[in-house]
């Protein structure tokens, strides 16, 4: 894989389904986080050639959510296709954030967006763990630079003030 010409901005599209949505068609507000995850776990196979679940049965190495940030800016309903771009935006030794935007099905409308931040997990040891070199080498080429907002508040306003742009 040739990781300079890596997409560090993969997308892909979701139909969102009846059994996630309230008596009223909306998409529940915990099933957003599912989606972006769902994403997320797609474009690391795809793009990147990263199957987490393999990982995790071979090495007994896995991520684990710690924290959520998200901001639901419009509603999401049933059979709505949505388009969902994810992107590393944050790492250090044993840490990462990733960072969702769902848009509607032609991009025009921002949805929804997430901060979602992993701590890497030795499950054997129980506890915290270090990324290997090999992984950290492939996060330190998917990294999205040029995020300096770390408030997640001032970072939604940056991402829909410059989609009207």
């Amino acid at each position: 894989m040739d990781l300079k010409a890596v997409n560090k901005e993969p997308a892909s599209n979701a139909v969102i389904r009846f059994q996630h949505c309230d008596p009223m068609g909306h998409l529940y507000n915990s099933r957003y986080i599912d989606y972006f995850i769902n994403a997320r776990e797609d474009h690391l196979a795809e793009h990147y050639g990263l199957d987490i679940f393999k990982r995790i049965e071979r090495e007994k190495l896995a991520w684990v959510v710690v924290k959520t940030e998200i901001a639901y800016l419009a509603p999401v309903v049933f059979m709505e296709k949505v388009l969902i771009k994810t992107r590393l935006v944050q790492i250090n030794g044993n840490a990462l954030k990733m960072e969702g935007i769902m848009y509607d099905e032609d991009s025009r409308r921002i949805k929804s967006v997430i901060w979602i931040n992993f701590m890497h997990f030795d499950i054997q040891a129980g506890k915290m763990s270090p990324h290997p070199d090999d992984v950290m080498g492939l996060f330190k080429s998917i990294l999205l630079g040029g995020i300096e907002n770390n408030i997640f508040d001032k970072r939604v306003s940056e991402i829909v003030s410059s989609h009207k742009a």
